[in-house]
């Protein structure tokens, strides 16, 4: 989300830097006394308290190298990995790590970021103290950053790339990190990640092909859909790609694909997919473009209101009443982000798709509106 943000901001002259930070052996280094104070201090029932800390409590492990075994040692920190309440509990240590930061502070897991604007006066200065109160927290809790890992990102082409510290260690300037499993990259474009999701199709497209001798139909698409197709679509909305080498490195994939199945070889693409019942990833993007767009315009997706989307505020009689408002802008990359390329297809939507009550009957309405397009 944060980043669709910044696609809407940085052409608008917005600049950002983006710090991303690594816990060392997060979740085996919990410190548990620190942790169990600080169950305490969320008033959590005493008896839910105690039982987790008797959960905790007297763990044992041993190295073994070669087959010689070391003494066994008490464990006094981490949450025990695989589990249902290790992650829990690990969330709960670190809740409190954005208190008392300007920025804005993303968590998932044990992966940490901050962001802040550079364009304003003191944005630079801000993004130093933040650094430096998490520093502070990491001291306090026990719980310290593998600064080697830590990377600075600088959004926008004028940003002025200040260099940031962290237990006195410079932060590595990175143009591209890996972030939740897509590829982000400082110019905010996506051919990379088009690559590397490409790229993890086809290898899982190759293990299928050489693990199953069956051709037929009935065995191949589910194991396309349910193990190759995913690498393509993941988060596909926010990195939609419109160039076309961009386009065709991942329509490649499929089209491999369906020419895996016995008998369609020899038949060009579009007759594959007719025979299969299937679209191409470019009309799958479009449907997965409206079916996103619903969810923020009804409310379904839990954001700020505005801040994605703003209505437009007309008298005409013309159209529904859930048109969403285009933005100018100036650079050519700008019309392909998410926010504005879907405008102009939602605002042309007949009422009966756009005020359907939920996500089921919003994808059988735009399915039954394409369909009638298609015949004209």
């Amino acid at each position: 989300m944060e980043f669709i943000r910044c696609k809407v901001l940085l052409p608008v002259g917005y600049l950002r830097d983006i710090a991303y930070l690594d816990f060392s052996k997060a979740f085996d280094t919990v410190p548990h006394r620190r942790l169990i104070n600080k169950l305490q201090s969320l008033s959590l029932d005493s008896n839910i308290v105690e039982w987790i800390r008797q959960w905790l409590s007297d763990r044992q492990q041993r190295v073994v190298v070669n087959g010689v075994y070391s003494a066994q040692g008490l464990v006094t920190s981490g949450v025990p990995q695989g589990s249902v309440l290790g992650p829990i509990l690990f969330n709960i240590f670190i809740s409190d790590i954005a208190e008392g930061i300007n920025g804005k502070v993303c968590l998932f897991a044990d992966d940490t970021k901050i962001c802040n604007r550079v364009d304003i006066p003191g944005g630079i200065s801000q993004m130093t103290n933040d650094l430096g109160k998490l520093k502070k927290w990491s001291e306090l809790w026990q719980l310290s950053f593998n600064v080697d890992k830590c990377k600075i990102m600088h959004l926008g082409r004028k940003n002025p790339r200040a260099e940031y510290r962290i237990f006195d260690t410079v932060l590595t300037s990175t143009s591209e990190e890996r972030d939740l499993g897509v590829i982000i990259s400082e110019d905010l474009k996506v051919s990379s990640q088009c690559n590397r999701a490409a790229g993890n199709a086809s290898r899982m497209l190759g293990c299928v092909g050489r693990g199953i001798s069956s051709r037929k139909r009935e065995v191949l698409m589910p194991l396309y859909r349910a193990l190759v197709r995913p690498h393509l679509e993941y988060c596909v909305q926010y990195w939609r790609p419109y160039l076309q080498k961009d386009i065709d490195i991942l329509e490649r994939v499929q089209r491999r694909a369906t020419k895996m199945v016995y008998g369609l070889k020899e038949k060009s693409y579009r007759e594959r997919l007719n025979d299969l019942n299937m679209y191409s990833l470019e009309k799958r993007r479009d449907r997965g473009d409206m079916i996103e767009t619903f969810k923020y315009v009804k409310g379904i997706h839990k954001v700020e209101e505005g801040s994605i989307f703003k209505r437009k505020q007309s008298s005409k009689t013309r159209g529904h009443s859930l048109r969403l408002e285009g933005q100018r802008f100036k650079s050519n990359i700008r019309k392909h982000y998410f926010t504005e390329r879907v405008v102009d297809t939602w605002n042309s939507l007949p009422v009966e798709v756009v005020e359907a009550k939920t996500v089921f009957e919003f994808k059988q309405a735009w399915d039954r509106h394409k369909a009638i397009l298609n015949k004209r």
